[in-house]
């Protein structure tokens, strides 16, 4: 049972962003913006149903895109599918070593895109029309300069490893087994011989990839070396003036702070890479528990938040649920409240619990 007492204030967000940004929070990131025209990336892991921070960090986008199309940008927003992650069930031990196979693999990525898509279009229709792209983030290496990037990480995999993975020290870089898909999660088996990375599959042995001459697109890379080949790669677009736009990163502000400043920023250093050219990175705040932590896809598909759906809030887990439970009334309320952090800018720096929101929507005369 939740019992959830409170004086009914709602107090401003105090130091941090809010000392300095007052309000015009977008003019600022306009005028940081070189070039006429932004690309707003954001990523999103969907192998469930979009929940209550998908919907949250999504409105934020549009929000901040709707804003910078005002003040004068051409503005796109490019929504990234992981779609060489595993769900919890299909991660496994072998022989002390970790394996997975991708939800591309298995196919779940395709058993709630359609959430999604219709998500993204309630949104683009609220927030008047915006340019926006879907793609798999295994795109990332298409990129004209992924082939050099890549080759710079793997020469400098110990220190980057050390760097990102201090407790296995290993670049997780990964090719799915071409006969079963399991891939060494961590890299931990990986050897290199120059541009030739041979990996294990505990099942069918060593396969080999060619970083010149195989397609790029099969690698799959852990969570922080893909951020951090993102960082890399948008970097490179935002410095060269014969690519029209510059990047900007809309994610959940679990990733600020030591992530960024460590994991991306101490790691371009190190390679020589001038990050006066970085994208610019928006945080949403985050949705969290009664504990404060953060609301996860992760631990709702490993069986956390039970007292939740005992109680009828499972409508945070889950996007078709708040729409039962809510309706078109429901989705606009949040697109609203989101809409609301960019105008006043003391909400934006902060979090919000779900104590939050259904008090949000009971003040909305919504029926809880």
């Amino acid at each position: 049972m939740i019992k959830h007492l409170h004086d009914g204030n709602l107090h401003k967000q105090i130091g941090g962003g809010t000392l300095v940004f007052k309000e015009k929070y977008a003019n600022y990131i306009f005028k940081y913006i070189p070039k006429n025209d932004v690309r707003i990336s954001m990523g999103v892991f969907p192998y469930c149903p979009p929940h209550f921070g998908t919907i949250i960090t999504f409105a934020l986008a549009f929000s901040l895109a709707q804003r910078l199309k005002k003040l004068g940008k051409n503005v796109s927003i490019i929504v990234g599918m992981v779609d060489t992650e595993p769900t919890v069930n299909d991660v496994c031990k072998i022989d002390e070593v970790y394996y997975q196979k991708n939800i591309t693999y298995t196919g779940v990525i395709y058993d709630h895109i359609d959430d999604y898509k219709e998500l993204l279009e309630k949104l683009n229709s609220h927030f008047g029309g915006m340019d926006y792209a879907i793609v798999n983030l295994s795109d990332l290496s298409l990129h004209r300069k992924a082939p050099e990037i890549i080759k710079k990480l793997v020469n400098e995999r110990e220190k980057i490893g050390d760097l990102l993975f201090p407790l296995t020290k290993c670049l997780a870089l990964r090719v799915a087994c071409p006969q079963c898909g399991l891939t060494d999660r961590y890299g931990i088996k990986n050897c290199y011989d120059g541009d030739i990375i041979r990996f294990f599959c505990p099942n069918h042995g060593w396969h080999s990839f060619d970083i010149k001459k195989d397609n790029l697109q099969k690698l799959e890379y852990g969570s922080p070396l893909r951020n951090f080949l993102r960082g890399l790669l948008y970097t490179e677009d935002n410095k060269e003036n014969d690519i029209p736009y510059s990047w900007l990163r809309v994610t959940g502000s679990d990733h600020a702070g030591f992530y960024q400043e460590q994991l991306f920023y101490r790691g371009a250093a190190m390679l020589d890479i001038d990050i006066i050219n970085s994208p610019l990175i928006v945080y949403c705040p985050l949705i969290t528990d009664w504990t404060g932590v953060k609301l996860s896809k992760k631990i709702h598909f490993g069986g956390g938040y039970k007292y939740l759906t005992e109680q009828g809030l499972d409508y945070f887990l889950n996007y078709k649920k708040f729409k039962e439970k809510f309706g078109e009334n429901g989705i606009e309320i949040l697109f609203d409240e989101t809409n609301l952090w960019l105008e006043e800018s003391h909400r934006l720096f902060r979090s919000y619990t779900i104590f939050y929101f259904i008090e949000l929507f009971k003040e909305k005369s919504i029926k809880l």
